[in-house]
């Protein structure tokens, strides 16, 4: 798995309902749907998800 520093990542929201019934585990960090990089949790609220993570799309359009 590709690993980034935390200052490689940025927060980004998911809905939380969508995101846990969807996912059949939520360890961190994680690759998830072969789209996002998923580092750490840091903040949830009563509908939603804040991860600091990474779009992995990016990092192709780098190549």
């Amino acid at each position: 798995m590709i690993k980034f520093k935390d200052s490689d990542c940025y927060p980004m929201k998911f809905d939380l309902l969508s995101l846990v019934a969807i996912s059949d585990k939520l360890t961190f960090p994680m690759v998830w749907h072969e789209k996002y990089y998923l580092k750490k949790v840091i903040e949830i609220d009563k509908d939603s998800i804040f991860i600091l993570g990474r779009s992995l799309e990016l990092e192709e359009d780098n190549d």
